[in-house]
């Protein structure tokens, strides 16, 4: 019995464990999503037109792209007639970011956060350089 439970521990042990990232491709570019507030999600949606199978991009080859991510993300509830505020409720947009200049050997970051009810994006370097600002595609049920 006591193997067991050791056996079923060890076992949820090594699925919480974080995996480890890939090395980059030679003459690849990576673009890793991220979001500024813990509660909020971002996965990759269509690179260059075609959808994405997972919830990250594959390894870009070097120069034009076109990217659009999904971002769900929080907005606040609005008062009661009590004063109270309601449940918080989720939006969901598409973004997206036309970007030239993706170069081998770099890591480029996809930033997404709401301003107030509205989403914002953009595409960093890995020096935290903004490059290009992401256009808000739709919004709204079922995206």
């Amino acid at each position: 019995m006591r193997w067991i439970a050791l056996f079923i521990v060890s076992l949820i042990t090594i699925g919480c464990a974080a995996p480890t990232p890939t090395p980059l491709a030679v003459g690849q570019a990576r673009l890793e999503l991220s979001t500024q507030r813990p509660a909020d999600r971002i996965s990759a949606y269509r690179l260059d037109g075609e959808l994405v199978s997972g919830l990250r991009f594959p390894d870009l080859n070097p120069g034009k792209h076109n990217v659009q991510v999904r971002f769900r993300y929080e907005v606040p509830g609005s008062a009661s007639a009590g004063g109270m505020l309601g449940e918080p409720q989720f939006r969901t947009c598409i973004l997206g970011i036309d970007y030239a200049d993706f170069s081998a050997g770099d890591t480029y970051h996809f930033v997404a956060d709401r301003l107030g009810i509205r989403p914002a994006g953009w595409l960093e370097s890995a020096d935290n350089q903004r490059l290009a600002r992401a256009s808000i595609i739709r919004c709204g049920p079922g995206v």
